[in-house]
């Protein structure tokens, strides 16, 4: 981390701490021991505040302020999507505090937070460079945030009838998907939607994404992995008025026949974690990957 930006910590997380009133309480003062800065997002100050914790000096901000070298994500997965789109553009690094379920995206749980941060101003943590898409429609969306850092999904608006997805890659036709959806994820994203939908698992630095149909109606449709750098065309058609489309955690309704172009965005999220940490670490605690059934 720049050294001039060192002492400004922005802390982001869910409202459900209940269970880690004590820890997160030591936290705060461990922070500011070490001569940081706090900053902590207003709706978790005021959530701490009515449950008495003591944030001591830590100042309730909507933005992150200017200057800041590090942010603290405390929650989930889901948590850390939102913390990620609160960073947005500024490739400020971000530390997962998992005190949610899976966490695949946390660097530490909350009991190792103080040992993590100790980690970190020691310069012995490992920052990874993950890939986000950018998306554009050329429809007007309010409120519209065009990246996710997980997944974009189209999906069907009804409850009954397949959509039939035109795919392009490069310009250059691959298929019409005919099937309930379709998942463009990155590897970060992989063992999210994605891995529920039958796509394979992708270590997370390497560059590319994976289009997996969601329950396709035919046998030859199955996941295709393609480089970072491709451009997705996806026109949607079906007997609805309209489709969704998520980015991650968000939901937005397409006028049926819309177009969806999937490109890599112009930045990265940076994602703090140990130097031993590793792909297949995290598989064997995270999913249990080879654990004997029996």
């Amino acid at each position: 981390m720049d050294d001039q930006r060192n002492n400004k910590v922005a802390i982001y997380g869910s409202r459900r701490q209940d269970p880690y009133f004590r820890e997160l309480d030591g936290l705060f003062s461990f922070l500011e021991s070490k001569g940081f800065r706090v900053y902590v997002h207003t709706k978790l100050a005021g959530y701490l505040e009515e449950h008495s914790v003591d944030t001591g000096y830590a100042v309730p901000v909507e933005k992150i302020p200017a200057g800041t070298g590090l942010v603290i994500s405390i929650g989930g997965d889901g948590t850390f999507l939102r913390a990620a789109r609160w960073v947005g553009e500024r490739e400020i690094p971000i530390l997962g505090v998992n005190t949610g379920h899976l966490g695949f995206l946390s660097g530490c749980g909350i009991k190792e937070v103080n040992e993590m941060i100790d980690s970190i101003c020691d310069g012995n943590v490992a920052v990874e460079r993950r890939m986000v898409l950018g998306v554009h429609t050329g429809d007007r969306i309010r409120d519209f945030w065009q990246y996710a850092l997980n997944e974009v999904a189209v999906l069907k608006d009804d409850s009954s009838s397949m959509i039939s997805v035109e795919t392009r890659i490069n310009g250059h036709y691959l298929a019409d998907y005919r099937a309930d959806g379709m998942i463009v994820s990155t590897p970060t994203g992989s063992t999210a939607y994605n891995m529920s939908a039958g796509g394979p698992l992708i270590e997370p630095t390497i560059d590319c994404m994976v289009i997996s149909p969601i329950a396709p109606h035919m046998l030859t449709l199955r996941p295709v992995v393609v480089g970072g750098d491709s451009e997705l065309e996806l026109t949607v058609e079906g007997r609805a008025g309209s489709f969704r489309m998520s980015l991650d955690d968000r939901s937005y309704r397409i006028p049926m026949g819309g177009k969806v172009t999937i490109r890599r965005a112009p930045f990265s999220t940076l994602l703090l974690r140990k130097k031993d940490s590793n792909f297949a670490t995290v598989l064997r605690d995270k999913l249990l990957w080879g654990a004997n059934s029996i």
